[in-house]
């Protein structure tokens, strides 16, 4: 009896460390990351790809993020430097970057480079790489060997493994009780670039031979929800549910780069599964964005078979204990690549994208994202500054309607032009309408040019019926009647602040001339701070419908 108790009691202590461990949980329709048992947006930056080896450069990085607001960053860590020799380990470059992290206030998500970054594999170490025989290459058409390991060879899944679980192994033993490092990233922008697949004797055989059923069972659960680059091939070449990958989905490049995506999503979600037996924590994988819907261009010319959204079905087919699939995002169309890899089963998480100010703020508010992370942060963070300072008092409000569908997203970026702005329905008889707000009215001349369009950015959110939020900068508001037989006075415009548990706190009352530019009958308040003109500014109106 002694001995069953015992046991009990061991399985109820690491069942205790298993729940303060980061995790993901569903809010209403969003997936929050919890991190010391509370919802934590990460306000976050990637560093330069060798930051994470540099012990004095990587403590003033992070020194400077957080006086500027950021919560976060990602790091690298390199197989190459935790195994420089088979089975000898050092983690003496990890156990820097979290005592720099904590002494700085700073959560950490690593960036595990390993058999491939940017569809290269320049971070494994020499020991893997001399060897050619045992740790093979993707081959080109003409069977040389490239610089990428090929994802279809064992020794290398398993080397890779074993390295990755002995840094979580490490991570359980020196980070459990603090929660430093709250997600991975396993490799980075894995694919083939400038060609379609390996064409090896063993790529070739098994590309010729039965698609895996686990695959075409995926893709037979899931018909409806499909992306377009899947669904249309398959259902083209009538939906099969057995056959080599060209009868199922035709003879192009495409299909060998579904036939890479598989492989490659196999050994990663090896490595996360191996991973999490040792220490469960979110995993995530990240791509390179090929162009834009419909016509992102060949293969190859971006890593093929990397999780970009032509392959998001087979990844998430082939690699179920991955948790998230993430984009980088440099495009003019980041909007519409957000909006992409927002999907039920894939809550968004921006790993990389540019240092421009305004988006964070819109994929937080209109997708319930995760982590908004621009690259390269210690060069220079200067645009996100004030964004994330913004971001830091309201955040409580963003995660307290996260999930609930009450909140959306505004942005407009730097020149961009866009004269319509945008409308929420406030109930059924009432709209809001935001404006853009220009801030560059006068022609440019010798003496004064024009200066460019600052960024228009902020988010609305439904507080009640007759009653709503508005927060941002370089925005006005106005509502229309969509009852003819009454109008409306948008009369109240309280600024404020947010408390930390979300509640708004007003300060005083835009009123009059205060209240923005009168035009008639109709209202528009311009979204601004009266203590801090060229800050973000939270504001809390309500409308008085009247008869005409």
């Amino acid at each position: 009896m002694k001995k069953y108790f015992v046991f009990l009691l061991l399985v109820a202590c690491v069942g205790l460390q298993a729940q303060n461990l980061p995790f993901l949980r569903k809010q209403g329709t969003a997936t929050q990351l919890i991190v010391d048992g509370k919802p934590f947006i990460m306000l976050c930056g990637e560093t330069n790809n060798s930051t994470g080896s540099h012990a004095i450069h990587a403590e003033e990085t992070l020194k400077a993020l957080r006086a500027n607001n950021f919560n976060a960053a990602l790091v690298a860590v390199s197989w190459e430097i935790i195994e420089p020799e088979e089975g000898v380990f050092d983690f003496s470059s990890v156990d820097e970057l979290l005592r720099s992290a904590r002494q700085n206030n700073m959560k950490l998500g690593l960036l595990w480079f390993a058999s491939w970054k940017n569809g290269f594999s320049p971070y494994a170490p020499e020991w893997v790489l001399k060897d050619i025989n045992r740790f093979k290459r993707v081959k080109s058409k003409e069977g040389y060997n490239t610089r990428t390991l090929s994802p279809l060879c064992i020794a290398t899944r398993d080397a890779d493994a074993k390295a990755y679980t002995e840094l979580m192994r490490h991570l359980a033993k020196v980070d459990s009780e603090h929660n430093t490092v709250i997600v991975v990233q396993i490799e980075n922008e894995v694919g083939v670039l400038r060609q379609t697949r390996d064409f090896s004797d063993e790529a070739n055989k098994l590309f010729k031979s039965q698609a895996p059923p686990e695959l075409m069972k995926y893709l037979v659960a899931n018909k409806r929800k499909l992306e377009t680059e899947v669904k249309t091939p398959w259902e083209a070449n009538g939906s099969k549910t057995t056959g080599t990958w060209t009868e199922i989905f035709g003879d192009n490049d495409d299909t060998e780069m579904f036939f890479m995506a598989w492989h490659y999503s196999l050994f990663l979600n090896h490595i996360a599964k191996q991973g999490k037996q040792t220490y469960h924590i979110p995993m995530i994988v990240n791509c390179w964005m090929p162009s834009p819907r419909p016509n992102p261009g060949k293969p190859g010319a971006y890593p093929s078979g990397g999780p970009n959204l032509s392959v998001l079905d087979i990844w998430k087919a082939g690699a179920p204990d991955i948790d998230i699939l993430t984009p980088d995002i440099y495009g003019i169309d980041f909007k519409t690549q957000a909006a992409n890899f927002h999907r039920d089963d894939n809550p968004l998480f921006i790993p990389e994208t540019s240092n421009t100010e305004g988006p964070a703020t819109y994929v937080f508010a209109e997708h319930d994202a995760i982590c908004f992370s621009p690259f390269g942060i210690d060069r220079s963070s200067n645009g996100m500054e004030r964004e994330y300072t913004f971001l830091h008092h309201v955040m409580p409000l963003i995660i307290k309607y996260q999930g609930t569908g009450l909140m959306r997203g505004i942005y407009k970026g730097r020149n961009e032009v866009d004269t319509t702005g945008c409308e929420f329905a406030l109930n059924k008889e009432v709209k809001v309408k935001i404006s853009y707000q220009a801030v560059n009215r006068r022609p440019p001349t010798e003496s004064a040019p024009q200066q460019p369009t600052p960024p228009s950015y902020g988010f609305f959110i439904k507080t009640g019926e007759n009653e709503f939020i508005v927060a941002g900068m370089n925005l006005s508001v106005s509502c229309e009647s969509l009852n003819p037989s009454r109008t409306l006075w948008l009369k109240n415009a309280w600024e404020g602040f947010i408390d930390e548990k979300g509640e708004f706190i007003p300060q005083g009352l835009h009123n009059g001339d205060e209240a923005g530019f009168l035009r008639g009958d109709d209202p528009s308040h311009r979204i601004r701070s009266l203590l801090y003109p060229a800050d973000p500014a939270v504001m809390k109106f309500s409308v008085i419908s009247y008869a005409k």
